[in-house]
Formats: structure tokens, C-alpha cells, sequence
């Protein structure tokens, strides 16, 4: 007896196309599920991150002489910490041993005492940690009409600084030029001598 296998007919044509239709639907119900469960992972790890940030410190603003009087609240009681003891006095050191160096008023900075010294000079213009503040500094100067440096250096084995030079300078007509053209440009600069050995 001969069988169609083109045109399956009875109760077990029925039962394939059903379990063709299961099979498909597993796969779309998989991945909308796979969706849904990733949501809700990644929502819990973000809410699990926002509320676990220590909340940001406030700035208070000085209050001046002339000002009213402010109506104050009740205020949460605040946590103090005991300060973290640092493993070197230099934090502590600096901070204290800043001195505050008046700006000459504009007019004394056009006027300043020229050099009459002979000797190498360098004007150190700036100072960076990083090479690309220093990069922009140089580019700035060389707008600015000013052919400078970068000296890199290493200060401990640790500390890298780049630093922003011109010169080496010789002569004291060209010394005291630049130097007023910084000034006039408002650019800060620090004098050094170059020790000749």
C-alpha cells in the first residue's frame, strides 16, 4: 500500500502543526521575558547606586555686616567625623605657610624696574601637571607672537610637571621687552636667572 506523504491527513497531521505553532511561540516568549528581567535588573542596580551616594555638601554663603538677620529652623543633628590622621605634615605645612602677595596696580606693571644685570634668563610662564594644559599654554603664546618651551621634569620620582618657558634669554633690550609684553597681554610669568657654571 502506497501512503501521500504530500498532503499528511488525520489526527496526526493535526498534532504536528500544533507543536510547530508551541515551538515558535517559546521563542518570542523567551525573549520578551529576557527583556523584562533585564529591566528590572538594571533598574535595581541604578535605584542601588542613587541611594547609596553620600548626599553632596552644602556651600553656605558669608553674611555681611548690613544684612538682616535670618530666620533659622531646626536643623537635622549633624554627624561629626573624626578627621582622617594623613601620614605627612605637608598638608597640614603648606596650607599655613601661604603668603599673600599684593597685584601691583596695572600702571606700576607697565612701569616696572628694567633689568640691568647681564646674564641668561628664563621666563617661566606657567606650570602644569598635565602635558595638554601646557600644550594649550604654548599655543597661546605662540598667538600671541611669543616663541616658547615645555621642560618636563620629574620632582621625587613620582611628580611630572610641564613646564612653559621662554628663553634662554641673553640680551637685556630683548628681556625687558618680553617682559613688558607679558605684561601687557596679562599673562603672569616667573623670572629666573640661569646660574653659569
Amino acid at each position: 500500500m502506497t501512503k501521500d506523504y504530500k498532503a499528511p491527513s488525520g489526527r496526526n497531521a493535526t498534532r504536528k502543526k500544533t507543536a510547530a505553532k508551541k515551538q515558535a511561540g517559546i521563542g518570542w516568549g523567551s525573549l520578551v521575558m529576557g527583556m523584562v528581567i533585564g529591566l528590572v535588573i538594571g533598574l535595581s542596580f541604578y535605584l542601588y547606586t542613587q541611594l547609596n551616594q553620600p548626599p553632596a555638601e552644602v556651600a553656605t554663603a558669608a553674611v555681611t555686616s548690613n544684612s538682616q538677620p535670618a530666620i533659622t529652623t531646626s536643623q537635622p543633628e549633624q554627624v561629626e567625623r573624626a578627621p582622617e590622621k594623613s601620614r605627612f605634615d605637608f598638608y597640614t605645612l603648606l596650607p599655613e605657610m601661604e603668603i599673600f602677595i599684593p597685584e601691583p596696580d596695572e600702571e606700576a606693571a607697565l612701569r616696572m624696574p628694567k633689568l640691568k644685570k647681564p646674564g641668561t634668563y628664563v621666563l617661566q610662564v606657567g606650570s602644569f601637571r598635565h602635558y595638554a594644559d601646557a600644550d594649550a599654554l604654548k599655543a597661546q603664546l605662540a598667538l600671541k607672537g611669543f616663541e616658547s618651551s615645555i621642560q618636563t621634569v620629574t620632582i621625587d620620582n613620582n611628580n611630572t610637571w610641564h613646564r612653559v618657558r621662554i628663553g634662554p634669554i641673553k640680551e637685556m633690550k630683548v628681556l625687558n621687552r618680553t617682559r613688558s609684553q607679558l605684561r601687557k597681554n596679562n599673562l603672569d610669568f616667573m623670572l629666573l636667572k640661569i646660574k653659569s657654571d
